[in-house]
């Protein structure tokens, strides 16, 4: 994902500031995605810093735990795969504009994977409380 479209969308600066730089997705959750007519529809992925550490069973050591919430107005294409395969793995997230809608895109590791686009985004996030080793 790139700084430049994340910072465009309201709560992107905000969720920058919390992870020092842009987010990644790698090996996040997708937690629950709600489609919803005439109201925003919703994605929500837990997702972490992981750190160069080791723990002393050999885990990596992840940091800044969040769940982000993504609420979609006005939806504009849903394809999803596996959608009920959930939690689902994040292996890549994409942010991007798509003509004049943003457009969310990403690879699963495992269960759900999809694109998602919609006229306007806007991004929440809450502190997670599960840190450590993963």
């Amino acid at each position: 994902m790139t700084r430049s479209v994340l910072s465009t969308v309201p709560g992107g600066q905000s969720l920058i500031q919390w992870f020092g730089r842009v987010p990644r997705f790698r090996d996040a959750e997708v937690l629950d995605i709600t489609i919803a007519a005439g109201m925003p529809s919703v994605l929500r992925i837990h997702t972490w810093i992981s750190t160069d550490k080791v723990d002393d069973r050999g885990k990596s050591v992840t940091d800044r735990h969040a769940i982000v919430t993504v609420s979609l107005d006005e939806v504009t294409y849903i394809a999803l795969t596996d959608f009920n395969m959930m939690p689902g793995i994040i292996f890549d997230l994409e942010m991007s504009r798509f003509e004049d809608e943003f457009q969310i895109f990403w690879f699963g590791s495992y269960g759900v994977a999809g694109t998602l686009r919609a006229r306007r985004i806007h991004i929440d996030f809450q502190p997670a409380h599960r840190a450590g080793s993963l």
